[in-house]
């Protein structure tokens, strides 16, 4: 009875390992061709697959496929879309936060979308600036190993005014970190979209500090990994190559 509960279970665990890592693939090919359609498709699925098992893994991954979604709408600034989404990924991170499930990570994606709201409606700069600051500061200490949240971390220290704690110079080592560690390990890295995220902002980043040649050398690379990478192929090497 031992054996057929413990095969069953294998089972099941396989499937789950499977679905996920078609997920994955969704969510890769969601980002390298900017394809929103493709990314709401990814959140529904993931909806679809927590309801079935409300685990925090399954929300985790959940709020990974939101945090995909609600980025890609800054690149034609769909303020609509973004409104669908925001309050759904920021309930979810509260679980995962009260679950004490991937904290430092969710704190992350919270200040990410902190970040993005102020970017929506400037307004809101006065009082979710200092949420969204707080939120990963908090996420480097719980969790200095993240590549995620050295990539968001980051990207607060880019686009926040230096009279607000922007430095352009933290913004870049920081990028730096977040590829050193997605390249330190294999699972991190191979068909992971947020580490090709990575390097494209590493790019932006060597750029806005006047290091025009790193910044080929990354988006080169970049387009090693992902020859289709199109953010990079067809806005960003040909800006920084004029």
């Amino acid at each position: 009875m031992k054996t057929l509960k413990s095969s069953v279970l294998l089972f099941f665990f396989s499937l789950t390992v499977f679905a996920q890592s078609e997920a994955d693939k969704m969510a890769y090919q969601a980002y390298i061709t900017n394809n929103k359609s493709l990314w709401k498709q990814l959140v529904s699925e993931q909806e679809d697959t927590y309801k079935k098992a409300k685990t925090n893994e399954n929300l985790y991954h959940l709020l990974l496929a939101q945090y995909g979604l609600l980025g890609a709408t800054m690149a034609d600034q769909d303020e609509d879309l973004f409104d669908d989404h925001y309050k759904k990924a920021k309930d979810n991170i509260k679980e995962l936060i009260a679950a004490d499930y991937q904290v430092a990570n969710a704190k992350a994606v919270l200040s990410a979308v902190y970040g993005w709201e102020m970017a929506y409606s400037g307004y809101k700069g006065m009082f979710l600036g200092g949420k969204s600051s707080t939120n990963i500061q908090d996420a480097t200490k719980l969790d200095p190993s993240s590549p995620l949240v050295w990539q968001v971390y980051a990207s607060s220290k880019l686009f926040t005014p230096a009279m607000f704690g922007g430095d352009i110079k933290i913004a870049l080592s920081s990028f730096e970190k977040a590829v050193e560690l997605y390249e330190g390990n294999n699972a991190q890295r191979e068909s992971n979209w947020r580490y090709l995220d990575a390097l494209a902002w590493l790019g932006q980043a060597y750029e806005a500090n006047n290091q025009k040649e790193m910044a080929k050398k990354v988006y080169g690379k970049a387009l090693e990994i992902e020859p289709n990478f199109g953010w990079v192929k067809y806005a960003l090497l040909p800006s920084v190559a004029r």
